[in-house]
């Protein structure tokens, strides 16, 4: 069974009830959470990310390793920032890993670059 909730539409002429707006600041807020856990399967779990091109038998283990992943860390970093310095501290965390990785990276093709270059000069 599959349930859909849509925030209520301002009427024509019209404006919507307390009670109504209430009601589409909890789906927008719940919308919010949906987002931020797809967010983080993608994240986490690149393969995700792309086209699956293995076998679709193979693709219900993948999924579901890819998804109880997420659920684990959204079990230590809730995806509401309630616990504010940690879930910062995590998410630096992970920032700063990438931008090794980028430096890495980019470290690696200025040697090339310089060692190509320089061969070039000397021949």
């Amino acid at each position: 069974m599959l349930l859909v909730v849509h925030p209520k539409k301002k009427p024509c002429n019209g404006e919507l009830t307390s009670n109504e707006l209430a009601h589409n600041a909890r789906v927008s807020s719940g919308r919010v959470l949906v987002e931020n856990f797809f967010g983080r399967v993608c994240l986490l779990c690149r393969i995700m990310h792309s086209t699956f091109k293995w076998s679709e038998s193979s693709f219900d283990s993948f999924a579901r390793a890819c998804f109880a992943l997420p659920n684990f860390h959204t079990d230590i970093n809730p995806l509401r920032v309630d616990d504010g310095r940690f879930y910062r501290s995590v998410t630096g965390q992970y920032a700063s890993m990438a931008e090794q990785k980028r430096s890495g990276l980019a470290s690696i093709q200025r040697r090339y670059r310089r060692r190509r270059t320089h061969a070039w000069l000397l021949t």
